[in-house]
């Protein structure tokens, strides 16, 4: 799902500049991580000015760091110790990453780092990578008096070295649970009670590393050995959240298109690269994909390894085709793979036209639902448009059925 972010008005037009050279530097990088939300594409006013851009929002709730570690929100959502261990296991995961590729954030706004709100432990994000420092583009977070005084000179650049400065203050400000932007080390009693809380809760290690690490080398690696210390983790220093999530079972996904061949292929084909977009991005999932189009000569891609580059263009001329029959051959490739493998499995059905509700149809129907139980394969339907007619509603009641 694409949302847009507007560039402030109160930027002046230097920052206004450098945020825009960013976002396309950002935009065109293909090695960040999943979980770092890049930019999609420009946004222009109604005088040619670039005045934000789009993004794809991951397919969750989420919250941002600063608005879960408000008070109230660390109750309602059971906060405790061992959940701010994990939620900064998963953030150095990623500044690990980026480190590695030479890229730097700077000291990165809690507002920016999203977790699920469900289980704000299992997944993390970073919105808006044009705060980042890009080539002799400074990073745009704010500083402050307490992340001055972590270094003895003023500099607007960030290298590996002052980046892990940066990078181990962020995550003292997430085992602390500090929601301000100015926090001191160790936080201020009175005006910082919850993150004084937390403080008193870590071990003496983590205390005294924190009160000593302006003065001596910061590394990754003795961060992630005092977390896996703490969370009770036997996993290699360098084992990345990332790579784990490479090592799950790859999932199947199959993309069924049901179109009239009178209807234009703008709509359709919008919501093909949305729907591929999305699952491109969903960083706990990685996939197989196949493709089907049509009956009739149809066009399909058996089962292979998805490519980011790849993306479907449908022809702007088809024939009339059978719906119903190109279900079929949709849910026989699927069956055929899962007889093969057993994986997790997901067939989206992208719908633009009416459905004719004959026979054919309906023995579809019977193959879908069977898939449904036999597989446990979730069924998506992705129409254009409200369709009015029997089938369509059929098929629909089939796919809500037991996907909740």
């Amino acid at each position: 799902m694409l949302e847009n972010y507007f560039y402030s008005d109160e930027w002046n037009q230097e920052e206004k500049d450098n945020l825009i050279k960013k976002t396309v530097y950002y935009m065109e990088r293909a090695d960040l991580p999943d979980n770092i939300i890049k930019p999609h594409s420009l946004i222009y006013g109604e005088t040619g000015e670039c005045i934000g851009y789009s993004y794809c929002k991951p397919i969750h709730d989420l919250i941002s760091l600063r608005e879960l570690f408000q008070p109230d929100n660390m109750k309602n959502y059971h906060i405790n110790q061992t959940v701010l261990f994990k939620i900064a296991e998963h953030v150095l995961d990623i500044l690990e990453i980026l480190s590695e590729k030479d890229i730097f954030p700077g000291f990165i706004d809690l507002s920016y780092l999203y977790v699920t709100v469900n289980h704000p432990e299992k997944m993390l994000f970073i919105f808006h990578p044009e705060f980042f420092q890009a080539g002799a583009i400074p990073p745009s977070y704010p500083w402050y008096a307490s992340d001055i005084r972590l270094y003895e000179e003023e500099f607007e650049l960030f290298d590996k070295e002052k980046q892990g400065t940066a990078d181990a203050k962020l995550i003292y400000k997430i085992l602390t649970a500090c929601s301000k932007g100015n926090v001191k080390i160790p936080p201020n009693q009175q005006n910082q009670k919850l993150s004084w809380d937390y403080w008193n809760m870590l071990p003496r290690e983590w205390k005294d590393y924190f009160k000593e690490f302006p003065n001596r080398g910061i590394t990754h690696e003795e961060m992630r050995r005092l977390i896996h210390n703490q969370i009770g983790k036997e996993v290699k220093s360098d084992t990345s959240y990332c790579e784990k999530l490479k090592k799950k079972k790859k999932a199947y996904v199959l993309i069924t298109i049901l179109r009239q061949a009178e209807k234009s292929v703008h709509d359709i084909s919008r919501e093909l690269y949305l729907l591929q977009e999305k699952l491109e991005m969903h960083p706990s999932l990685e996939f197989e994909q196949g493709f089907v189009l049509g009956n009739r000569h149809p066009y399909t891609r058996d089962f292979r390894q998805y490519s980011k580059e790849y993306r479907s263009q449908l022809g702007h001329v088809i024939s009339d085709y059978s719906f119903g029959e190109t279900i079929l051959i949709a849910v026989e490739m699927m069956e055929a793979a899962l007889r093969k493998e057993e994986r997790p499995s997901f067939l989206f059905i992208l719908l633009d036209g009416e459905i004719i509700n004959d026979k054919i149809f309906n023995i579809a129907l019977k193959r879908v639902e069977r898939l449904k139980e036999n597989w446990y394969t979730k069924v998506i339907l992705v129409p254009v448009e409200e369709f009015r007619g029997e089938g369509y509603h059929l098929l629909k009641d089939l796919c809500m059925k037991g996907n909740k």
